[in-house]
């Protein structure tokens, strides 16, 4: 049988309620991606502090994980969108060595456009990885009943 596992950097929580749900309807474990220095930032100042760390090119050292991730055959990560495109953290989880053949779903949450989230994050897994789809969940927090419900959809495609 095929372990699951749903990572997720959520930076104020969006991310993460469709990462739970996620979990719960896949019967998947659960895994908060976390950098060792996360963003101190509120209201606009996070938007500057975080796109700067997308052009800069950041990929920020993690606290080590609670799991080993080596164990599981498919994985979905969640990102919220920094800057058009995932966030830093999740670059960092995408380079880690026992990331590597497994069958990687990707989903994102925004609360505008999805910039070039889904071709980047496609270039990314499958450069070590297999990809198998991705999906968007808008405003989240205004709409989370309608977006676990998408979320359903989503999933049921994947089977």
């Amino acid at each position: 049988m095929s372990k699951i596992l749903v990572a997720y950097y959520s930076f104020e929580g969006t991310t993460e309620l469709i990462a739970q749900a996620i979990a719960k309807m896949t019967q998947a474990d659960l895994l908060s991606i976390k950098p060792v220095n996360e963003l101190k930032s509120k209201g606009f100042s996070k938007y500057f502090w975080g796109g700067s760390q997308v052009f800069m090119k950041k990929a920020p050292d993690l606290i080590p994980f609670e799991c080993d991730i080596s164990q599981y055959d498919q994985i979905f990560i969640g990102s919220p969108i920094w800057a058009g495109t995932f966030a830093p953290p999740i670059k960092s989880f995408l380079k880690f060595p026992a990331l590597v053949d497994k069958k990687i779903y990707f989903f994102y949450t925004h609360d505008g456009g999805p910039g070039k989230v889904e071709k980047l994050a496609k270039k990314a897994i499958e450069s070590r990885n297999i990809y198998g789809g991705s999906h968007g969940f808008l405003n989240v927090k205004k709409n989370f009943d309608a977006n676990v419900e998408i979320a359903k959809m989503w999933i049921s495609t994947l089977k």
